[in-house]
């Protein structure tokens, strides 16, 4: 009797047991909803998924970056859509975002912050951009540490280079902040073979008597010096005369180079300076590229204009540089017109 009495009982546990489960099954359906929900005073947070992290680290990121309240229900979530790929990258999200929408961002991929840069800028100035882009999750400093190790790049335009300065092609770059320094910088070396090779500068080339990485360095000057792009020919054959002449290439860009002087009126000083840099203490052209040459300016010392000029001025009230024979003529040009501010 007793045995029938246990067996009469277990319906009434079984129904409590369905109860219980049934209770928490809607418990956890309610937390779900709510925590899918999202909210209407969140705000923008950048949030950084490395290379290899599963869905759950994905989820327990999100919830410590407050995208999700729950990292364990936004797992499920996320394997009930069928376990989407995650790539690596930087996510821009808000905080309480919703499963929805941190879902959809997340299948949409990381995003990408456009790094410009522009002909004539050096590395300093380019590590200094990168930098004031937060976004783009680089540092510097350590953008111009990468860049001193020019022989951990692959290239051949680099044998015998003392630095990369020259060979970070100015473009726009679309920057991943999962990328390193050194991927990034190899980018932009490569986007540099590809548009020398394309208007015929070849490594072991030799062009009115400069070598490859002599060409870049002239290219380079040309950027800074001319101020139309009509006028990059012009400057290039001055510089080639002067060298043929054994002249000083008296180029203000290199001082500037040499000084950090950008954009103030140079000084005696200045112009004085013993650095190798300066081309009006030194002969020949500097040691290594100025700033980052822009392809026409490569093209144009490659392709010179023909002419006996030695001097170049820009000219208050012109367009362009005005190319002169003879320092007198150039001074009576000064003269009359005035330099260009």
């Amino acid at each position: 009797m007793a045995g029938d009495a246990a067996v009469r009982g277990w319906p009434k546990r079984l129904v409590a047991l369905a109860l219980v489960v049934v209770l928490a099954l809607g418990a956890i359906g309610v937390a779900y909803l709510a925590e899918a929900a999202p909210s209407s005073s969140g705000h923008e947070v950048a949030v950084l998924i490395e290379p290899g992290t599963s869905l759950e680290g994905v989820s327990s990121l999100l919830a410590r970056e407050g995208v999700v309240r729950n990292g364990t229900l936004f797992d499920l979530y996320l394997r009930l859509r069928g376990s989407p790929t995650v790539d690596a990258g930087v996510y821009f999200l808000r905080t309480g975002e919703g499963y929805a929408g941190a879902l959809s961002a997340l299948t949409a991929g990381p995003a990408t912050v456009r790094l410009v840069v522009v002909p004539g800028m050096t590395i300093a100035q380019i590590a200094a951009r990168l930098a004031a882009l937060p976004e783009a999750g680089h540092n510097g400093g350590a953008f111009v540490a990468a860049a001193s190790a020019v022989h951990s790049y692959h290239n051949p335009f680099l044998r015998g280079a003392r630095s990369l300065e020259g060979f970070l092609y100015p473009d726009t770059y679309f920057v991943d902040p999962a990328q390193t320094p050194h991927e990034l910088i190899q980018e932009m070396v490569d986007r540099f073979t590809q548009e020398a090779l394309g208007v015929g500068l070849e490594p072991g080339g030799t062009y009115h008597g400069l070598s490859a990485y002599q060409v870049v360095i002239a290219a380079s000057i040309v950027t800074k010096e001319a101020t139309a792009a009509s006028d990059a020919p012009k400057v290039a054959r001055v510089i080639l005369n002067r060298l043929a002449a054994d002249m000083p290439l008296d180029m203000d860009s290199t001082v500037r180079f040499a000084t950090g002087n950008e954009n103030a009126p140079l000084t005696a000083a200045e112009l004085a300076s013993p650095s190798p840099w300066n081309t009006y203490t030194h002969r020949g052209l500097p040691p290594t590229p100025i700033g980052q040459p822009s392809v026409a300016a490569i093209d144009a010392v490659l392709h010179p204009a023909t002419g006996p000029w030695l001097y170049f001025v820009a000219l208050r009230g012109h367009r362009t540089e005005s190319f002169f024979t003879t320092y007198a003529a150039q001074q009576a040009a000064i003269a009359r017109y005035g330099e260009a501010g």
